[in-house]
Formats: C-alpha cells, sequence, structure tokens
C-alpha cells in the first residue's frame, strides 16, 4: 500500500512539473509567432509612474565580448538592438538584421528632420559579411538605410561611438590603427569627424601624435609580445563628443583622463583626471576608468560635463581605485583660474553599490530625469534630478550585458506586415479549440486587432471574428471550434485599420492527419462533422443572425474592447508565458499534487499513530 502511494504521487508530480513545466521561469522570450525570437526578458520595477519620463528602452544585449562562432540558431537571435516600453513589454528585436551579431551604442538619431535608429556591429571574424563590422543606420521602417565601414582602413570598427550630429551632416567616430614604435606594436586610437553623405573627412586626430604613452595606466610591455593584431592598448578612447565652438571632449579609459581637444588644431585645451596639473586636486575629486564623457554647458568662465566614473575594473579591493562603487557624475569645471576647480553638483552611486567594471553611461532625459546604464546585467536606473529613484530595471538572465542604455520617444512603422500563427487543439473539429497569436515586430501605435477566419483561403470566405485588445508584444485569443485559416489586422490608436497579416492555414493536431485531413494539410471537416465552428456555419447558413455566427467563440478573459461582440473578450498573454491553456493544466496539476500530498501525510501520520498504539 506504502509503495502505491508513493508511485502515485511521484506520477503526479513529475506530470506537474514535467508536462506542463512553468515558464515563468525563463529568462529569454518565448513567442509562437517568431519562434526564432530569444531576446532577454527586462524586469521593470516602478517607484513612481507619475514621475518616469515617457519614451523606450533601446538596449543592445549580449553574452561577452569577444567574437565567438553561433551554432544554435537560437542563440543568434538572443543579442542584438532591442526596444523595450517603459514596462518591459518587448517592442522591436533587431536580431533578424544581422543575426548573431553584437550591437553597441543603439540609440535614436535626426537626420535631416527624420528619426532614425543607429548602431555599431560587432567585429566577429566568423562571418563572411563585414567581419569587421560596421555602423549602421536604420529608418523608423527598420530598412538598412546607410553603412559605414572602419575608418582609414584600420582592420575593423571601433565599437565605442557613432554620433550623428548637427542633423545629420556628419557623425563622430573613433578609430583604433595599429602602429609599430621601436618594435612594440602600439594601438593608436583616435577620433574622426566624418561627412555623413559624402564621406568626407572633417576632423581626425591622433592620441599618439598628442599624448605621451606614460599616460597609460599600463606599463609598456615587453618587446616581442605584441602583434598587429593585437597591439598594446594604452589608451582606449570610448566617447567622443562636440560643442558649439567646434572643439571635442574625449574619453580615454586606460589613462582615466577626460580631454578638451582643439578642434583648429588639435592641440589638448585641457585634461581632467586625477594626476592631471591642470586640475586643482585640494578638494579630494578623483575617478577612473570613466565612459561616456559629455559636454553639458558652457560659457566663458565655466563648463559643465557629465560622465559614467566606473571607479575600478574589478569587484575585490585591488580592483577599486577611486571608490568603492560606479557613478554617474556631473562636473563643473571653473575654466577662468589655473590650475581650474572642480565642483561635482550632482553624483549618482550604482544603486546595488558594486563596480561596473566595463561599459556605462548616462542620459539626461526632456524631462530632467537622468538615465543610467550600469551596463552589467543590463541594470538600469532611471533618477529625478535630485537622485530620487523612479525606474529601475534589469536583464532577467543574469549573464546578459548592453554596453549602453538610453530612453527615447519613437514611433515604429514596420515595412513588413503582422504575423499571425493560429493553433488547434482538440481530438476533433467538433471538439477544438483554436488559439490564435499575433505581433507586429516593432510597430508602437497599435492598440487592438482584427481577427478573421475562414474554412478555406479565399478572400470572400472570410469574416470578422473577433476585436481584441493588443496586451503585450504577442496577444493571444481563444476561439472554440476548428478555425482553418486566419489572418489578422492591426488597428491603431486612431481606431484605423494600419495593417493586414498574409492569410495562413491554422496547425492542426497530428493525429487528424488521415483522419480529417490529408498529409498536406488540407482539412475537409464536413465529411467527419457537420459543426464546424463559426466559419461552418457561416457557409451552410447565409440567413443565420450575427447572434448565432459568434455563439461558438468562447471568452477567456475579462477585458474587452468597447465596440466588440460581448461573446468577444480577449485574455492576457505574458511574453513569458508558452501557451494560456497549459498554465491553467500546470495549476490543476499542482493542486492535484498538493491534495495528494495532503491525504498521504494524513495517511502516514495515521498509520504511525496506530502502530506507536499497538507497541504501547
Amino acid at each position: 500500500m506504502q509503495s502505491s502511494w508513493i508511485c502515485l504521487f511521484l506520477t503526479a508530480a513529475v506530470s506537474a512539473l514535467t508536462v506542463f513545466p512553468s515558464t515563468d521561469r525563463e529568462s529569454h522570450v518565448r513567442l509562437h509567432t517568431l519562434p526564432q525570437f530569444r531576446p532577454p526578458l527586462l524586469n521593470v520595477t516602478v517607484y513612481d509612474q507619475e514621475k518616469v519620463s515617457p519614451g523606450y528602452i533601446f538596449v543592445g544585449p549580449y553574452s561577452q565580448l569577444a567574437a565567438k562562432q553561433i551554432t544554435d540558431l537560437a542563440e543568434a537571435y538572443t543579442t542584438g538592438p532591442t526596444i523595450f516600453d517603459s514596462t518591459g513589454q518587448l517592442i522591436w528585436v533587431g536580431s533578424t538584421i544581422f543575426p548573431g551579431r553584437d550591437a553597441y551604442d543603439f540609440k535614436t538619431v535626426t537626420i535631416r528632420g527624420e528619426t532614425m535608429l543607429s548602431y555599431i556591429i560587432s567585429p566577429n571574424e566568423f562571418y563572411p559579411d563585414h567581419p569587421q563590422g560596421k555602423a549602421v543606420l536604420v529608418n523608423d521602417r527598420f530598412e538598412l538605410v546607410n553603412t559605414t565601414l572602419p575608418l582609414f582602413d584600420t582592420p575593423e570598427i571601433n565599437i565605442h561611438e557613432y554620433r550623428v550630429i548637427d542633423d545629420g551632416l556628419s557623425v563622430l567616430m573613433l578609430y583604433s590603427e595599429p602602429v609599430l614604435v621601436n618594435k612594440t606594436w602600439i594601438q593608436d586610437d583616435g577620433i574622426a569627424e566624418v561627412n555623413l553623405t559624402s564621406g568626407a573627412t572633417l576632423f581626425r586626430w591622433s592620441a599618439l601624435e598628442h599624448i605621451p604613452l606614460n599616460a597609460s595606466n599600463f606599463h609598456l610591455p615587453k618587446v616581442g609580445s605584441t602583434t598587429q593584431k593585437r597591439g598594446f592598448d594604452w589608451f582606449h578612447a570610448n566617447s567622443i563628443d562636440k560643442n558649439a565652438d567646434g572643439d571635442y571632449l574625449l574619453s580615454s579609459r586606460h589613462a582615466s583622463s577626460i580631454y578638451k581637444i582643439s578642434g583648429s588644431d588639435g592641440s589638448v585645451m585641457w585634461e581632467l583626471s586625477g594626476k592631471s596639473h591642470d586640475i586643482d586636486h585640494s578638494n579630494g575629486f578623483n575617478f577612473s576608468w570613466q565612459h561616456d564623457a559629455r559636454f553639458r554647458y558652457e560659457d566663458k568662465t565655466k563648463t559643465i560635463i557629465s560622465f559614467f566614473d566606473n571607479a575600478g575594473v574589478g569587484i575585490n579591493e585591488e580592483g577599486k581605485t577611486t571608490g568603492n562603487w560606479s557613478r554617474a557624475v556631473v562636473v563643473e569645471l571653473n575654466t577662468s583660474v589655473k590650475p581650474m576647480t572642480t565642483r561635482v553638483l550632482h553624483s549618482y552611486d550604482r544603486p546595488d553599490h558594486q563596480i561596473s567594471i566595463a561599459r556605462g553611461n548616462t542620459q539626461t532625459l526632456p524631462n530632467d530625469n537622468v538615465f543610467i546604464g550600469w551596463a552589467t546585467h543590463g541594470l538600469i536606473s532611471e533618477l529625478t534630478l535630485d537622485g530620487t529613484p523612479v525606474m529601475e530595471a534589469k536583464f532577467q538572465d543574469g549573464t546578459m550585458s548592453t554596453y549602453r542604455s538610453y530612453k527615447f520617444n519613437f514611433t515604429g512603422k514596420p515595412h513588413l506586415p503582422p504575423v499571425v500563427k493560429s493553433i488547434v487543439h482538440g481530438t476533433s473539429p467538433k471538439t477544438a479549440n483554436t488559439f490564435h497569436y499575433f505581433s507586429w515586430n516593432g510597430a508602437t501605435e497599435v492598440r487592438s486587432w482584427n481577427i478573421y477566419g475562414a474554412s478555406k483561403n479565399d478572400s470572400g470566405s472570410f469574416s470578422l471574428l473577433a476585436s481584441v485588445e493588443k496586451t503585450d508584444f504577442e496577444t493571444m485569443f481563444m476561439t472554440t471550434g476548428f478555425m482553418a485559416f486566419v489572418y489578422v489586422e492591426a488597428v491603431g490608436v486612431d481606431g484605423i485599420m494600419m495593417r493586414k497579416s498574409i492569410p495562413t492555414a491554422s496547425e492542426v493536431p497530428r493525429t487528424w492527419i488521415g483522419t480529417f485531413c490529408t498529409p498536406d494539410g488540407v482539412c475537409n471537416i464536413k465529411e467527419h462533422d457537420g459543426s464546424n465552428g463559426k466559419s461552418g456555419a457561416a457557409e451552410d447558413s447565409s440567413a443565420q443572425s450575427q447572434d448565432d455566427k459568434y455563439a461558438s467563440l468562447t471568452p477567456i478573459g475579462d477585458d474587452s474592447v468597447g465596440n466588440i461582440h460581448p461573446g468577444h473578450v480577449p485574455g492576457p498573454h505574458p511574453l513569458h508565458r508558452v501557451m494560456e491553456d497549459r498554465a491553467l493544466i500546470s495549476g490543476i496539476g499542482l493542486m492535484i499534487v498538493l491534495v495528494l500530498v495532503y491525504f498521504l501525510t494524513r495517511f502516514y501520520r495515521r498509520r504511525n499513530t496506530v502502530r506507536y498504539q499497538h507497541v504501547e
């Protein structure tokens, strides 16, 4: 008897936990309509909704900086440019443009008044398409419109900066060129301003020509220890900005210095660092290994800049060179005196008091909020100007990071149509349910969906099944009965139909093949079932009332769109769930397990009590 109970319990437990696995623990998105997409889930915590700045979150998730060969198709679609809304809902997955390639500095730019997307594709020797990497511009229809290759015939593109300025007249970039100096290969980092239309170089500057090698945090390597491909990375430029006077602001990570460079002759106008003679260090201000230095304000007597202070290169004490944790900083420089004095206007600490050993950025939003990308795990903070947190986000997959994180307003108008996937479940058409999944990658203006179904793929056979509110990147709706062909219409916020999907055949159970359907998927339902759900009834009786036509639809939620037929009620469909009915069955299975545990516990207690009394 005891072994029977144990076997029954284990069977129920295995059924609940393996046959219907919980997908709430998934760290990446799973979709029916676009099954190849696997971007990481972004968990968002909102502390003050009223103070959160509107806009979409722009990230470029990746798992490692080193180039690698992708052998798993799913892995090819986990990285790349990705847009989320402020709640963490997926908006656009851009990995289909360059599968398997990481994307850096992903953001919106303005070119001749038009909003576009820009990002840098990482070098990767395993891909024949520009293995040296490139920078790209994509329009709001997600079409590739411009490509910039590595500058000056350098071996590969510098991934740190692609900054479009002056309404698209030019772009600021960094480059890295191997140079042989006294039998040692040196990686000479430089800055360039390039005309975005003609490709002409407007300004070029070399670090080796203006900065001494001993400014680096690293010692010169031994002769023979470097190669042309792996030169001494002594400077490591990682950001470039330009002010209204035509001068440049350059950040060097490996010198822990920020330089103002003259746009007229390339001379160093001043250096901001912990060891610079241009700065009065009496107040103890210091930083190290920084990123993302930006001009914020300038006049004749002061300059205000912001930058991301990494403060170290490791999580142990040896790696924390100037601070216990990373921070974003806004600093005012008094340029009217020599040496210059510094005053920290704002300092925003990393919320978990950890070191971002690499990468990071800070952005000022239109409402003066501060948006900070801490890089590691995709950690993001949005704060008010005084440092009050209003939002925090990070990837659910702790192995993923992003070089920078931004927030922008953006309107996506995809050139590709929406996608629908309908899956039929049931032992026969009469008892079947059809689950419809639909999405439109990158569309930001969809409010609801119209679902149309038919028993045959003929334009005159389709009729409206339901109008359902958009609930997520991928929305799900269920109808009772078998629906052979389906298409959807995306309806905008203004109530106007935007685009329709291509009519698609529903996926039927394999057990139907040979019984209800031919091997090529043609299903002749009438031979086996006089009731063909909604679509069959529509064909059998043209005089059927509108209410009868929709009688076979089953509501599965509790939120309906105002002008929808009462039977059409959309159900929620979170990204991390594979199927609504599986979640329900999983819950039932778990309840069964709990009931079995309860009775099993009572059985053993009762039996042990009897044995104890018998021994007494």
